[in-house]
Order: structure tokens, then sequence, then C-alpha cells
């Protein structure tokens, strides 16, 4: 929450600091650490060679308080001394009243001095109340066996250490000052790169895509600017098909409006002769019997061509709302072709349809529903053209082929559309539902329609024959 608040650089240099700080700690308990032991194993070694004078000073007659003073010059310290009988008692202390001491049979120095002949130690002190070195060697004295303890404080040791982290502490402070700084620099440089950023953003939202922008200060912000740059081409394609996409709107929009005004112009034909046969038929009571039936027989073609618009208006909604179940069986579709075939050259009398059937083709579908998908491609391929209409029936494929006037290349996706048909055609013909109603059909059990055409060449449309159709689920149409 708090990096929040904070620029950048200045999380940058804050974590700088941090890690030198860090880092400073560290290094001074490693470094202490490592000196102690470097101290303590000095100061044992030059105890040993000390504890040798003393014993040979000793050895010219010399009193023991004269040659630990002696050898605390020499060694420019202090230099503890400390003669100890076999029992512990301690027999002489240069820094001690030995009538006020402990008991020293049970210090680890001299145990292992009586042991071993030779002992050293690091701990604390009670006598003189500090950490101290020790060591301890068994020598004779007036006669007798005595340990002989020589001792310095560790209190030096920390002096060293002191001394170290001073100059530790100095050279970091300068490499916090260093730190500062380049991080100034750097905060310059990445606020002047963050500043172009910034007014490049600006520009996107501004919808100024062509803005120039660069970046070269570390290979991150040229990362970024490449990234911006293909956000705005992006952006700017969105843009463009945003646009593309309101006009097809409006285009749509106007489509629908003649759309429905071309539905109105279909309805109002067959109305208007149903009305007026009807009315002729109530104002002259006097006319012919075969008059008055041809007058009924045209209201009665009317009434159906306009409950046929209304059915395949209604049928086409209802396979959109997926509301319509297919009924699968298994049957032979050159029957179902060839009987289209018979009743459409029954519809357009003069007109002829081939068909081609090389050997009984079988499937599993909806029978009404690929009745209606035959009829319609071949009752599409009549009125579009106005010479011999081929179907073609093979084991994997049917194929319906007119050589008519063909469609533009750009039409073809458009032709399966809801109320859509080719300009040059009059509104009179059809209501542009044929091959969206033989679409869905076939979507509906999961079959492709396929149309190849060529303007001035004719049109083929084509769809697989797979042995079993699996139905398509109604959320998936």
């Amino acid at each position: 929450m708090l990096k929040s608040h904070f620029k950048l650089s200045q999380i940058f240099y804050l974590n700088f600091i941090l890690l030198l700080v860090g880092t400073l700690l560290f290094t001074s308990v490693i470094i202490y650490y490592s000196i102690e032991h470097i101290e303590i194993k000095q100061y044992t070694n030059q105890l040993r060679s000390e504890l040798a004078y003393v014993r040979s000073r000793l050895d010219e007659g010399k009193s023991l308080g004269l040659a630990a003073r002696e050898m605390g010059e020499i060694m420019g310290r202090p230099l503890r001394v400390t003669l100890i009988a076999m029992d512990g008692v301690p027999l002489f202390d240069n820094e001690a009243d030995v009538a006020h001491m402990e008991n020293h049979a049970n210090r680890p120095e001299v145990m292992a001095a009586r042991r071993e002949g030779f002992g050293t130690a690091v701990r604390y002190s009670r006598t003189v109340g500090n950490d101290r070195i020790y060591v301890a060697k068994k020598i004779r004295w007036n006669g007798r066996d005595a340990v002989l303890r020589l001792s310095v404080s560790l209190d030096q040791v920390m002096k060293d250490f002191a001394q170290l982290w001073v100059r530790i502490a100095l050279a970091f402070l300068a490499a916090i000052a260093i730190g500062f700084l380049i991080s100034r620099l750097i905060q310059r440089e990445i606020d002047a790169e963050l500043g172009k950023v910034t007014d490049y953003l600006k520009a996107i939202a501004a919808k100024q895509y062509n803005a120039s922008f660069s970046a070269g200060f570390s290979s991150e912000f040229k990362t970024i600017a490449a990234l911006l740059k293909k956000l705005a081409k992006r952006l700017e394609k969105s843009e463009k098909r945003k646009r593309k996409y309101t006009a097809k709107l409006r285009l749509a929009s106007r489509q629908r409006s003649e759309i429905i005004s071309a539905i109105s112009h279909e309805f109002k034909n067959p109305v208007a002769a149903i009305m007026g046969y009807t009315e002729t038929l109530t104002d002259d009571e006097n006319l012919p019997v075969s008059i008055r039936k041809k007058f009924l027989s045209r209201i009665e073609e009317n009434t159906k061509r306009i409950s046929d618009m209304i059915d395949r208006l209604s049928f086409i909604t209802r396979l959109e709302n997926s509301e319509i179940t297919p009924r699968m069986s298994d049957f032979d579709l050159g029957e179902i072709v060839q009987a289209a075939a018979h009743a459409m050259m029954q519809k357009y009398p003069g007109r002829t349809v081939k068909v081609q059937i090389r050997q009984p083709v079988a499937i599993h579908a909806d029978r009404t529903m690929m009745e209606m998908v035959v009829v319609n491609l071949i009752d599409n391929a009549l009125k579009y053209s106005d010479t011999v209409v081929e179907v073609l029936v093979e084991p994997d494929k049917l194929a319906v082929i007119d050589r008519g006037e063909g469609i533009e290349a750009h039409e073809i996706e458009a032709v399966t559309k809801k109320f859509y048909r080719i300009e040059k055609r009059s509104w009179d013909n059809s209501m542009g539902l044929g091959l969206a109603i033989v679409k869905y059909i076939l979507k509906l059990h999961r079959i492709d329609l396929e149309i190849s055409s060529k303007r001035g060449e004719g049109t083929k449309v084509a769809f697989a024959l797979p042995a079993v159709c699996p139905i398509i689920n109604k959320n998936e149409v």
C-alpha cells in the first residue's frame, strides 16, 4: 500500500538504502565473529609464548609479580598472572587478592593443565568481571607441582572490531552518497521516459493513434514502447471495425425497413386480389357460375399463398428459436430428390430438372426437413436460371447446379441470410427465405452448406451426406 505513494525512483532508492543497511548489519556480524575467532587464536598463541617467558624468568629467580610486569610492558597490554596449587588453591595473582579468590580446581584450563600439562579456555571471569582468554601450564615451583596461568581480557578484541566497523561504516556511507547521486540521475531518466509513456497514452486516449513515441533508456522501456505501439494499432483497427459495424447497423436498419416494406408488399398483392374478387362476387349476384368458380379459385390460390408465406415465416422463426425437434429416421434420399424434382416441374411448366443418382443413398436424418432442403434448393435454382437444373446425388454429397446468371463473390455469404435476395430480382418472386431455411436445417443436422458460383456461368449449391447426422444441441443453434 505504501509503495503506491512513492515514485519509481524513490522506491528504487529506498530499496537501495535498505539493501546497504542490511548488508552492513549482516557483514558486521560475520566480521565480528571472524575477528573474534582470529583474535582468540592469535592471543592464545601469544600467551603460550608469554607463558614460556614468565617460566624462564621464574627459573632465573625473579618473582611472579616482576615477571608479569615486565611481560605487560613488553606486550603493551595488561597481563594477568596466576599461580595455582594442584588442589586448586590460588597462590599468587597480580590483579586480585588470593585470600578472597575461589578454589580454581574446576576451572577448565586448570583441569586440562593438571591432566595433560597444558590447557586453554575462553570464558567469563567472576574474579575480575570480564571475558578472558586463559592459557595454563603445569610447572615445578619451589620443589612441588603447580599450575601457572596467564590471561588477557577480550576487551581488546572488541576495540579492534569497533575500529574496523567504523571504517566499514564510513565506506558504506560513501556508497550511500554515491548511490544517491546515481539514483538521482536514474530518476531523471526514468521520469523522462515515464513522461513519454504518459503523453503517448494520452494521445491514444484522444484516438491519435499515429502519434510518435520512442524510448531508449533501457530495454524494458523499449519493450513498453513496442507493446504500446501494438496496442495503438489494435485500437485503431478496433475503431475502424467499430465504425464499420456502426455502418452495418445503419445498413441493417435500412434493410430491415426495406424488408418490412417488401413483406407488406408480398401480403398486399394477394390480399388486394382476394378483396377484389370478393367484392365482385358480392356486388354482382348474376355472375355466371363459371366466372364465379374462377374467382373463388383465385381467392383460394391467394389465400394459400398468404398461408404459405406465414408458414415459412413461422417455420424459420421456430428454427431460429430451437423450437423444432427433428424426428430422425432412415430413408432413401434418392426418392425424396425424385419426388421434389417432379413437383417442381409441375410448379414450373416447361422447365426441366435433371436428376442423376448413381446408386441408392440412405441417410439417417429428419425426412420432412430434408424434403424441405431439397425442394428449396431446386426451387431457388429454377427461379434464378432459365436453363436445365441438374441435381447430382452421390454417396457422400448432394449438389444442385444451375447455368443461370450466377452470384457475385461478395454476395455468396449473404444469400443464406433471411430476406436477402439478389438486387436484380423482383420482390414478387420470393421472400428470400429459401436458402436461410436450408442453412438452418443443415446446421441443425451438423452439416455445412457449400455455395460456389461465377457471374454469368451459374451456381452450385451442395452439402455433404454423412451416414448418421448427429443432432446439434438447442443451445448451439
